[in-house]
């Protein structure tokens, strides 16, 4: 397996090979991965969100929404061979599927939104609309 989720505007590119996922210079071996999560953003934003679980934490992987459908076939791909790998345990944990993208906690999103702020991915005006919108002010 082999996919590359070319970056845009400052997104790290991501690559998905055969035994790890790396994005910029983060490298995260598939047998430390928990979870994958997509996370979409507002329609008028032109990024989303990978949420990557791993070691119990939560990382915020930004990607540019024009590439969503090459994550998702990458997705896809990263689920059946993580399958095959584990074809003779007793199979994946809830935990440790690949979902599809889910409504989250507004104050972890807030969290996401505000590392795409420190990033310089988002500006303070889209990061201050989409928080009152996630907590209904």
């Amino acid at each position: 397996m082999y996919h590359e989720i070319e970056g845009l505007l400052g997104i790290k590119p991501m690559i998905f090979d055969d035994e790890e996922l790396i994005v910029g210079e983060q490298h995260y071996p598939y047998s430390e991965i928990e979870s994958l999560e997509i996370t979409s953003a507002q329609f008028f934003a032109s990024y989303g969100i990978l949420t990557l679980r791993t070691h119990g934490k939560d990382v915020a992987i930004p990607f540019a929404r024009s590439r969503k459908n090459k994550l998702i076939r990458a997705l896809k791909e990263y689920e059946q061979l993580r399958k095959e790998r584990e074809s003779g345990s007793s199979g994946l944990t809830q935990d440790s599927q690949v979902s599809a993208p889910a409504v989250s906690d507004p104050y972890e999103e807030i969290k996401k939104l505000k590392e795409l702020l420190d990033l310089g991915i988002i500006t303070q005006e889209e990061f201050d609309a989409k928080k009152k919108q996630l907590l209904d002010l």
